[in-house]
């Protein structure tokens, strides 16, 4: 509603009545301000120019709710949200849940674009949307001053075209979000609302499904880590619909725990298990296990087979049957303690190394080979070892 204009007296002066005006002007404004920022796109800053960040004005409503937030955020005791703790996630959900609105029934594709506007408040927030569901938008809340404490998501989702709903979740970690909504078909939960995320302090990754109720007004838990596990280790996950029916697979690229017997270098690419889970009637279950293929995974499933003197299928990873003889030989089937083999270096510049340099704590001492590799059937085999030899020391440089 506009504001209504100033009565004039007798002894309004020309000043009292402009700083009125401008009053008034402010006020009129700053509606249309929160409401560009909300729909307006992200426009990168131009650093270069010496452009300075846009800051909000002191009587900005979100900037206030905003330090209030922060404020409780930092006064919470413990990692729990329970009782007064969840007083600021729900303050940022509301926030939240407003700025969405303006998007409209089917907008919320854009929601993504208010997390820079979370994040400039001083907000530790994430905003998915999936361009697929226009009408779903997950917000996950985390303290921005304990790392340790666990995080709220917010669904919100439109109830028809007039009433956005938001119904908040506890998870864990919170840290580095995927998500996922899709049409099912069933009667008993027609969407499902499925989301990854992740504990900062270690990586570990969780696995939740929501199931949405027949009337559309609320969502229930159905799967998670305390209840059916799929995940709880560490590696990349994505969301992929594999056989392009509408429905999403999981997908899951895991670090295994460490194998005592071979040490990787820092900077090579570990050993990994990618894992595929599939839906069924209970919920997301494992589908398939299998190694990564890569050139390291192929030289320690060669060396188990020989441990385990499986020599007929070691002689299927190497480009010449002799080599499983050679290996043999050199003692690589007898050693089974802990750091027999380590990873001293890859291929120099390459990411995934064709070429690695092994240091093998052997029955006749210590050794070092450098294994190449390449490609057969398109599979990783072992095209060659060779022992490198040490520098000639030239015998006229210590007379000098």
């Amino acid at each position: 509603m506009p504001t209504p204009p100033v009565p004039s007296t007798p002894c309004d002066d020309p000043r009292s009545r402009a700083r009125r005006l401008r009053a008034r002007a402010r006020r009129a404004l700053l509606p249309v301000l929160l409401l560009g920022w909300c729909v307006m796109p992200c426009i990168p800053t131009a650093a270069a120019q010496g452009m300075r960040v846009w800051v909000p004005p002191s009587n900005d409503s979100a900037s206030t709710w905003a330090a209030d937030a922060r404020a409780r955020f930092r006064a919470n005791t413990g990692d729990s949200v329970g009782g007064a703790n969840f007083r600021p996630y729900d303050l940022v959900g509301q926030m939240s849940r407003r700025m969405l609105r303006t998007l409209g029934p089917n907008g919320l594709a854009a929601a993504p674009g208010l997390e820079a506007r979370l994040d400039s408040l001083g907000l530790d927030v994430d905003v998915l949307a999936d361009r697929a569901q226009p009408g779903f938008a997950l917000v996950m809340v985390r303290n921005p001053f304990r790392f340790s404490a666990e995080a709220v998501g917010f669904l919100c989702w439109w109830y028809g075209k007039a009433d956005l709903r938001m119904q908040g979740a506890v998870f864990r970690g919170g840290y580095d979000p995927a998500s996922r909504v899709w049409w099912t078909g069933r009667p008993g939960r027609p969407y499902e609302w499925a989301v990854v995320d992740r504990v900062r302090s270690t990586g570990i990754a969780s696995f939740t499904l929501f199931g949405l109720d027949p009337g559309g007004g609320s969502w229930s838990v159905v799967q998670s880590e305390a209840r059916s596990p799929i995940l709880g280790e560490q590696g990349e996950t994505q969301f992929a619909d594999l056989d392009h029916d509408g429905l999403p697979e999981l997908l899951c690229w895991a670090v295994p725990a460490t194998d005592s017997l071979f040490v990787p270098c820092s900077d090579c690419p570990r050993l990994m298990i990618e894992k595929t889970f599939v839906e069924h009637a209970e919920g997301f279950t494992l589908h398939d296990s299998r190694v990564f293929p890569s050139p390291y995974a192929t030289f320690v499933t060669f060396i188990r087979l020989l441990l385990d003197d499986r020599r007929g299928e070691a002689q299927k990873l190497v480009a010449d049957p002799a080599l499983v003889t050679s290996a043999v030989a050199a003692g690589w089937a007898v050693s089974r303690k802990p750091d027999t083999w380590r990873v001293e270096y890859g291929e120099p510049g390459e990411r995934w190394p064709q070429w690695l340099e092994m240091r093998f704590a052997g029955p006749q001492g210590v050794k070092r080979y450098i294994v190449h590799f390449g490609l057969r059937e398109g599979r990783w085999v072992i095209q060659r070892w060779l022992e490198p030899q040490p520098a000639q020391r030239n015998p006229q440089a210590g007379a000098r």
